[in-house]
């Protein structure tokens, strides 16, 4: 979905923080929002708005970086 695994990396280093941190715990270390949450000590919903937004600002600079082909 978001293309090869060192421009994921390249986009993750360009996030903040809390947006690299949910993604990583919730996509590379497979935790659940409930798993995440316990982890860094904030409520599930505080989980699921980061993630929404921290998949949204990955998209964008993958998207930044990805050659467009019009």
């Amino acid at each position: 979905e978001f293309g090869d695994a060192e421009q994921v990396h390249q986009g993750l280093s360009s996030l903040s923080l809390a947006h690299r941190e949910v993604l990583t715990l919730f996509f590379l270390e497979d935790l659940s929002v409930e798993e995440v949450a316990a982890v860094l000590g904030v409520p599930p919903g505080t989980v699921k708005s980061r993630l929404y937004y921290a998949k949204q600002a990955l998209r964008k600079v993958l998207e930044g970086e990805a050659p467009h082909d019009e």
